[in-house]
């Protein structure tokens, strides 16, 4: 706490000045330990401080009637004793935040006085650091990190507002971050030090301003009276808060006090790109957090719940209109999520005349299988989705697209020679048996997760030394699974499906060591990720950092291409209609278990049909462009996704991303010149050579 040395009041420790005189505050001397020991000896044991702001001080003790529990013990400062306004809202702290049983709301375990009078509150001790300690320390964070953050501390303030209990003070210092028991992102709502059960509305000063002032809501910089608050006021705070948290800074910056009530009263809130030179967050998203930011508290969201819940419909996928027209190149920026989902901005590698022709380019149909002998350049080539420089000066020399014949007799002996090398080519180069055969629904079903597959069902391509599974032919239901809570709009409506041809797929994603052979091969620079790929880096990690045109070049020269949605998805399912086929722990490296970094591939279980880390891990590359609707209007045989488009589709989650984002049916949308560094591929195709 701060005093004024005029008019002796106090104010928290991030007032500069005074609110009524403009003196310069003061540090306020705080409660000492051992003053404190003295007074709760009996119940307590002091261990260290932690902190002072609000209306006290903070230690760190344990309980001793309770098996020593480590509490956070948080005390008021003696010399607000004679100060009976203070007296009450503290006590009005422990009575309002005790009646919430919320898992994001801070625990209150005990409010009593010490042997001298002084009042203090037990509370959940929170190991980690609050979000201002988080902002300070890593600047603005990625999107999907603050719409978790966002979910769960408006889940908090939610609860709290449905017992009449507005927080006031809303501000990161306040929004706590710590971790459960598997390691998952926890948020709590904490300090309803100033908090107002409207019941009580007598125990604040009528036309005091309440709050900190560079998050106090419109109507509390109004000077609005405290009995006609409303949740809405908190709303305004929160949209304060992930403001700063996806800028990197807060609207609205003033040297006193009184300079942040005018801005809040008298501006608007400044457009993203106007203090955040370089973030690209998508309109709609900066439309949601604007509405929370409304001076008008009707304009606003009605709820906190309201409110997270249109952010993360503005994040996810199905909210964004389809467009033909591409993005311009942005500049290069390395991120750990994609760039349509936080400020990153990586590198291009399609000029704009390029991705002009890929946007209105089909993407072509699986090819049929082409078979290649010792004796016989193969005929027909593997076709590329989109056109680049990159992937021309990458064409492979296994594959050369046929000359027209000239004379019918020309045409004569080239069909007769190439129907014998197909005959010969089908009975060597078949497909392998399926392994799982049987009745027709028991082959198009998924083997136990994790059954390693049967030999021929696996070859290593020479080119990439890479291993491919063979994929066999089936049906299944792709998008929404029944009974899963967490899919989005654009994953409905679910519908069958049916693979009419087998084909290969990676084992693994891309890795490093893959894409060097690559890029020995053709001369492109190996992508930068700090860390992974540069300085030699773990040649087992995935390859990151590309883009799609990256990518499709990269399976080209492999002899392949991007699967399609359908095809991934089958492939990711083994087949089953089910959600997921294992236990996700099991499967994924994602936010509760990967320590916030990537990991070498296959070091999680297979699934049925023997493919590593098709969960978490890296986003996936596929050929499809997006629509938001596609799935009301896809064929039911061998979709190969809408004809043209602005973003392409990315599958399976990342490392980063919390179990409702890492499921098989998620499809994110990105620009296809872009190059996250959690986004990685996998290729495929009808051939690959033994």
């Amino acid at each position: 706490m701060k005093t004024c040395p005029t008019c002796q009041r106090s104010y928290p420790d991030d007032f500069a000045l005074c609110p009524r005189d403009g003196a310069p505050l003061a540090a306020r001397a705080t409660e000492t330990e051992a003053q404190l020991a003295a007074g709760l000896t009996r119940r307590f044991r002091i261990v260290r401080r932690l902190g002072a702001g609000g209306m006290g001080t903070v230690f760190l003790a344990e309980q001793i009637g309770v098996g020593n529990r480590p509490v956070a013990l948080k005390v008021l400062n003696r010399k607000l004793l004679d100060d009976p306004d203070f007296l009450l809202r503290f006590q009005n702290e422990a009575g309002s935040t005790g009646r919430i049983h919320h898992p994001n709301i801070v625990t209150i375990y005990e409010s009593d006085q010490a042997d001298d009078g002084t009042p203090y509150i037990a509370m959940e001790y929170l190991d980690g650091e609050t979000l201002r300690g988080a902002l300070d320390r890593r600047g603005a964070l990625p999107l999907p990190e603050v719409a978790e953050i966002l979910q769960q501390a408006a889940r908090g303030l939610n609860a709290a507002h449905k017992l009449g209990i507005i927080h006031r003070d809303l501000k990161p210092d306040n929004i706590f971050l710590t971790r459960g028991d598997e390691g998952e992102l926890v948020v709590k709502v904490v300090d309803f030090g100033i908090a107002k059960l409207r019941e009580s509305a007598m125990h604040t000063q009528t036309g005091m301003v309440m709050g900190t002032p560079a998050y106090m809501s419109f109507e509390q910089a109004s000077g609005m009276r405290s009995d006609e608050l409303d949740a809405r006021s908190d709303i305004y705070s929160l949209g304060v808060a992930v403001y700063e948290m996806l800028t990197g800074r807060a609207p609205f910056n003033a040297d006193t006090p009184l300079g942040y009530v005018r801005k809040h009263v008298m501006e608007e809130p400044p457009p993203f790109h106007a203090v955040a030179q370089g973030l690209h967050v998508h309109p709609q998203v900066e439309a949601v957090v604007m509405k929370a930011l409304k001076k008008e508290r009707e304009e606003r969201y009605q709820s906190a719940l309201e409110f997270a819940h249109a952010f993360m419909a503005a994040v996810l996928p199905a909210s964004v209109p389809e467009v033909s027209q591409p993005l311009p190149s942005p500049k290069p920026v390395v991120s750990p999520v994609v760039q349509e989902f936080d400020a990153s901005v990586p590198r291009t590698s399609t000029t704009p005349a390029q991705a002009g022709v890929a946007a209105q380019t089909a993407p072509p149909s699986p090819p049929e299988r082409i078979v290649e002998t010792p004796t016989a350049p193969p005929q027909g080539s593997m076709p590329v989705p989109a056109a680049s420089g990159l992937a021309a000066a990458a064409t492979p020399p296994q594959f050369q697209t046929a000359s027209k014949p000239q004379s019918k007799m020309k045409f004569v002996v080239v069909a007769a020679a190439v129907l014998i090398l197909i005959v010969a080519g089908v009975w060597y180069f078949r497909p392998p048996a399926n392994p799982h055969s049987g009745r027709p629904q028991d082959r198009l079903g998924a083997p136990e997760a994790g059954a390693a597959p049967a030999a021929e069902t696996v070859r290593e391509n020479p080119k990439d030394g890479l291993k491919y599974v063979w994929i066999p032919p089936g049906a299944f239901t792709m998008g929404c699974s029944p009974g899963d809570s967490d899919c989005n709009p654009n994953e409905n409506p679910a519908h069958q499906v049916t693979i009419t041809r087998g084909y290969w797929i990676g084992q693994t994603v891309v890795t490093v060591a893959a894409y060097r052979r690559f890029a020995a091969s053709t001369g492109v620079h190996m992508p930068p990720a700090p860390g992974v790929n540069s300085g030699g880096g773990n040649q087992d990690m995935p390859i990151v950092s590309v883009s799609w045109d990256d990518a499709t070049a990269f399976c080209r020269w492999a002899r392949g291409r991007l699967p399609t949605e359908a095809e991934w998805e089958y492939a990711a399912r083994a087949g089953s209609t089910e959600a997921q086929y294992a236990p996700l722990d099991k499967v994924a490296w994602y936010s509760f278990n990967s320590s916030h970094k990537l990991h070498e591939v296959a070091h999680k279980r297979a699934n049925g049909f023997g493919l590593y880390d098709t969960l978490g891990n890296v986003w996936e590359w596929v050929n499809d462009w997006y629509n938001q609707d596609y799935y009301r209007h896809s064929p039911s045989q061998d979709p190969a996704g809408p004809a043209n488009g602005r973003f392409r589709v990315l599958r399976g989650g990342s490392w980063y991303f919390t179990p409702r984002v890492v499921r098989v049916s998620v499809r994110y949308w990105v620009v296809p010149s872009l190059r996250p560094n959690d986004v990685g591929f996998r290729c495929g195709g009808e051939v690959f050579a033994p």
